[in-house]
């Protein structure tokens, strides 16, 4: 899909994914929701948060990292008998490919666990220097969330690197595409409020965290807004 059509338009897609899997975790009827190490079933998991979790991770380790650990596997176990490949393995062959601790530790995240998060911008402003540029102020809430085999919350601290950006139009609708990015920057994010300046040469009429839905976001409609 992005090869034919374009990673914008592959991005509403995943939006779509996004929203699938969040109804999907509401219809379970309150049992627990297995790991993607562990889902059998599941489709909701297995396709809606796959697609979303596969997407992160080459986004992050590399579309070429990604590719070797899938061909890696493959040439490890076709044509051949029992012991077949488990999805331990398979997360084995990605962790292999990771080069940072952070790397691994979104590979544990995103496999491992059950992992959901609060990523809300509030009220971004933009004020015009004297030197003719704009310094854009854009307050995040975030928060990490880990979901346990009994279906229990509990939060988690937050440190990571998560894409924050400026934009001429909204991202997510069809009239957006790369012209429309004025900043676009992996931040460092922490729990709790933050806010995050930056200085532009144009201003922008959008700003927000995670503006492209990488990660599962139970409000992602929260994530961007307009700047006044």
């Amino acid at each position: 899909m992005k090869k034919l059509h374009g990673e914008d338009h592959l991005r509403r897609y995943l939006r779509f994914e996004l929203d699938r899997y969040l109804q999907g975790r509401g219809n379970t009827g309150g049992a627990a929701e297995p790991t993607l190490t562990r889902v059998d079933g599941q489709d909701y998991v297995t396709y809606r948060k796959g697609a979303l979790a596969m997407y992160l991770l080459q986004v992050r380790l590399g579309e070429n990292a990604v590719n070797h650990a899938l061909r890696t596997l493959l040439e490890r176990y076709r044509f051949k008998g029992a012991p077949f490949p488990r999805s331990l393995d398979l997360v084995a062959a990605f962790r292999a490919e990771a080069k940072t601790p952070e790397e691994q530790a979104l590979i544990t995240d995103l496999f491992e666990r059950v992992t959901l998060y609060d990523l809300k911008t509030i009220g971004p402003t933009a004020t015009r220097r004297s030197d003719g540029r704009w310094e854009v102020t854009v307050p995040v809430d975030a928060r990490k969330i880990y979901v346990d085999a009994k279906g229990n919350e509990s939060e988690a601290p937050l440190a990571e690197r998560i894409e924050v950006g400026l934009f001429t139009a909204e991202p997510g609708r069809d009239a957006f595409d790369a012209r429309d990015v004025i900043v676009m920057e992996r931040r460092s994010l922490h729990s709790g409020a933050q806010r995050l300046t930056f200085v532009t040469d144009r201003k922008p009429a959008y700003a927000g965290v995670d503006p492209y839905n990488y990660y599962i976001d139970r409000n992602s409609g929260d994530n961007v807004q307009p700047v006044p």
